[in-house]
């Protein structure tokens, strides 16, 4: 099985150096269109010798492997994008990119019964595992409005990427989630800083296209219902808009406090609370950090069990915790971490939104869709050479979890796991400035005695080789 891993591997690599070579029409194309902008004074002038036009080349090759009995997985996909962002005219700025995708090679990605992908699916279109070059989407497109000229406060809508602790990039595959909306970043007074706005829809990695809030909810896949039944909520989800706010308040020199909320209309509200202190000394950098997550559910339809996706009055707490410590010549970081989610119900927050925000958190698995969790992780970050360009990242998780029979507190039917994570990354530097390589692997063991040997059980879940690597080119 390995051997087999490591050939795909190699194909990958290859691959992407084709996909480093910018097309050669576009630097004739450049020089015509700046001899048509000879007015100085012209807009077009002042846009192509002012705005910036930033381009973008992936490669990303993934890979499973499973248990004997059970199908293993290989996907190379290669794409590339261009944006343009123009100087700031008046205090406004505008943004827009796009980014196409193709499906190099592959193995079978939709659903075979009882076997369904789970990860390499994400590099493509969810939607239409089938669809192999039709994968090109609109991703920026917004105007920016800056309170000043040196101000850092803005104000923008449209489409964007946005980074918030439960809604986010959650970029481990060729493309993020994107945002459609109005957003706000208020840093005008000395010390507290605030952000929000109001979101209408989204497009979630490993789809095309965009969806109104309500509607993304579903094009993962669903899980179960709280009564065991398999859960059918797509399409029945009324909800339309967003609401998030957040306010950053220094307490001491040291200890800050950032609370968040999430506020979706006939789904739930989650109030996120988030303390951290932070300490340098001459030598080392510690941190202790603390999160308490409390979800209620807003959910007042009649509709069955299956169609919910979060039942009337759920709730759920969830708290997490860290203590690091960071080396500060060598930046060598060594933490441990501790989540617990309690047994009041299911921590439930839309995949299709975002990646959760605890300490204990790796990739390639989560703890959405889980009460009554304990979860402990240690992890190790270093630099590798002395140009601080080969950096190694090394974890070690085990979660406790629910039985896998009991769909009130395990809506995905996940055992109890451990997982070692091993992340290794670089920099390229002089001709090769823009390139970034990323190489990941992650094996996840099973921790649950006399686990019935069925693929809802096993299959992308536990006891499985999980690689990829990805090569990011930008200019």
């Amino acid at each position: 099985m390995m051997k087999r891993i490591w050939l795909m591997l190699l194909i990958g690599s290859s691959v992407s150096v084709f996909g480093q070579h910018q097309d050669p029409s576009w630097s004739a194309r450049r020089a015509i269109i700046n001899e048509q902008c000879v007015e100085r004074d012209s807009l077009c002038n002042v846009l192509h010798k002012l705005g910036t036009f930033e381009g973008h080349l992936r490669n990303f090759f993934m890979s499973t492997v499973n248990q004997k009995n059970f199908p293993d997985y290989y996907a190379i996909g290669i794409g590339g994008g261009l944006g343009y962002y123009s100087p700031i005219i008046k205090n406004f700025q505008v943004g827009m990119s796009g980014f196409i995708i193709y499906n190099v090679g592959s193995s079978h990605l939709g659903t075979k019964a009882p076997y369904a992908n789970r990860y390499e699916i994400g590099l493509f279109d969810a939607e239409n595992p089938d669809n192999h070059e039709d994968l090109d989407r609109l991703e920026d497109l917004y105007l920016r409005y800056y309170f000043s000229q040196q101000s850092k406060s803005l104000a923008q809508v449209g489409k964007f990427h946005l980074k918030t602790p439960l809604i986010n990039l959650q970029d481990g595959r060729m493309r993020p989630n994107l945002q459609e909306g109005a957003w706000l970043e208020f840093n005008e007074f000395q010390k507290i800083k605030i952000k929000g706005g109001v979101l209408w829809r989204t497009s979630p990695r490993g789809t095309i296209h965009w969806y109104s809030m309500g509607n993304s909810i579903g094009v993962y896949p669903m899980g179960r219902a709280t009564n065991g039944n398999k859960a059918d909520y797509a399409g029945n989800i009324s909800t339309k808009n967003i609401f998030i706010a957040h306010v950053t308040v220094p307490i001491t020199k040291n200890l800050s406090y950032q609370p968040w909320n999430y506020h979706a209309g006939n789904l739930f509200n989650i109030s996120l609370q988030k303390l951290e202190w932070k300490k340098k000394t001459e030598h080392n950098t510690f941190l202790a950090g603390f999160q308490y997550l409390w979800q209620k559910s807003l959910y007042s339809d009649t509709l069955a069990l299956e169609r919910q996706y979060i039942t009337k009055d759920e709730q759920s707490h969830s708290l997490s915790a860290r203590l690091s410590m960071q080396h500060n010549r060598s930046g060598e970081e060594w933490n441990i971490n501790y989540t617990r989610i309690t047994d009041h119900g299911r921590f439930l927050f839309p995949r299709e939104w975002g990646i959760e925000s605890f300490y204990t958190f790796l990739p390639r698995e989560r703890m959405e869709g889980m009460g009554n969790v304990h979860a402990v992780m240690v992890q190790n970050n270093r630099k590798l050479d002395k140009h601080k360009h080969l950096t190694l990242q090394t974890s070690a998780g085990m979660y406790m979890l629910p039985s896998v029979t009991d769909a009130r507190l395990n809506k995905y039917a996940l055992p109890s796991l451990y997982q070692v994570n091993t992340r290794l990354g670089y920099t390229f530097s002089g001709f090769l400035h823009g390139l970034k390589a990323d190489l990941l692997y992650v094996y996840k063991g099973n921790l649950t005695k006399d686990l019935e040997q069925i693929p809802a059980y096993y299959h992308n879940k536990v006891n499985m080789h999980h690689m990829s690597l990805t090569l990011d080119y930008y200019f």
